[in-house]
């Protein structure tokens, strides 16, 4: 029987034996698609080396038990034996531990044309990422994001704005009415939220000529169209941006800038999973599975809404004025409307 596992974002298609929840693959599978090879010192992969003890149910009559595996890494996995798909996603400790480096993880996007994009093709310049999407109001920010590209770049600084979108047609109107000149991406697969521990847009990043986060993950607008349902007025953040380009003047300094990271946890880094497998299982045509799994995503993450509002037009719901929306944004509210700095992490 051949199965679909993703790890981390790379997809394999590998035989495997299915016993009720169950995924056991072979040493030699295990090696060759995921890259972890059992040896006697445990399961390694290039010098990286993880003790199996007896009684892990690593394996099982010479065969790996998937989960088992994802156990012993400690990875998140979301797992759908029915549909016979499966992904590995990414440690909460090893997430966390990239951002507190404070060095920004590289990542490539397809622009609308098609034509990739590097974070680090920008290095040398400051950077502001900033992540929205067509299903909120700040998709009407992209002309603000491109007037201050505009404004700043002959002073070593650029602009890149990248759509939280289930396709480059859900954002191409707001990209095509902005004009941009800087590089305007889609994220379909949602890497650079889970990359930069993003949970809402509109969320900006500011990263240093050398590829240092300066600034994590914070909530940004452009302009002030929303200003009187969302409370943040964009024109002293749009001030402080100008100073960190033109004069290196900061609000805070790294021990803040570590102090603002919100660092995921197990269950946030499970629905990172669960959101993918459900997206996967979306683009294949299998809807009712689909349903399931963003349901356990956003059960898993309630604040994260780069995967439950994310996920309304994915599933045909209005994503601004459904009963749903409604729903998730009065429960938002009762909350405290948590978003990123003051968040409340216990």
């Amino acid at each position: 029987m051949r199965m679909t596992i993703i790890d981390d974002g790379n997809v394999h298609e590998v035989p495997a034996r299915i016993d009720g929840d169950a995924v056991y693959l072979s040493p030699a599978t295990l090696r060759d698609a995921l890259g972890w090879e059992l040896k006697p010192e445990g399961l390694c992969r290039g010098s990286v080396c993880v003790p199996v003890r007896d009684g892990s149910g690593v394996v099982v009559d010479g065969e790996v038990d998937l989960a088992a595996v994802a156990r012993l890494l400690g990875r998140p996995l979301a797992l759908d034996t029915a549909e016979r798909a499966a992904v590995l996603g990414v440690a909460a400790e090893q997430r966390a531990a990239a951002l507190a480096a404070l060095a920004a993880p590289d990542f490539e996007l397809p622009d609308l044309a098609g034509t990739p994009h590097r974070l680090s093709e920008q290095r040398g310049k400051k950077v502001l990422l900033v992540a929205y999407a067509s299903w909120c109001g700040c998709r009407y920010d992209l002309p603000a994001w491109q007037r201050l590209h505009a404004e700043l770049a002959d002073d070593g600084f650029t602009v890149m704005t990248v759509a939280l979108d289930k396709s480059p047609e859900d954002a191409r109107p707001f990209i095509e009415a902005a004009q941009p000149t800087h590089p305007s991406l889609i994220d379909s697969e949602h890497r650079v939220a889970d990359l930069f521990g993003m949970i809402n847009v509109p969320t900006a990043v500011w990263i240093d000529a050398d590829g240092t986060i300066a600034r994590p993950s914070d909530v940004a607008f452009g302009d002030d169209t929303f200003k009187e349902l969302t409370n943040f007025e964009s024109g002293p953040y749009l001030d402080e941006v100008r100073a960190w380009v033109r004069d290196g003047a900061m609000p805070f300094d790294r021990e803040e800038a570590r102090r603002r990271l919100l660092l995921p946890n197990a269950d946030e880094q499970l629905a990172r999973a669960e959101f993918a497998l459900a997206w996967h299982l979306h683009k294949a045509g299998r809807t009712e599975a689909a349903l399931r799994h963003f349901e356990r995503a956003g059960a898993l993450s309630p604040d994260d809404w780069t995967i439950r509002r994310a996920a309304m037009p994915i599933q045909g719901i209005d994503p601004m004025t459904s009963p749903e929306f409604l729903e998730l944004f009065n429960e938002w509210s009762e909350r405290g409307r948590p978003y990123y700095t003051g968040r409340d992490r216990s």
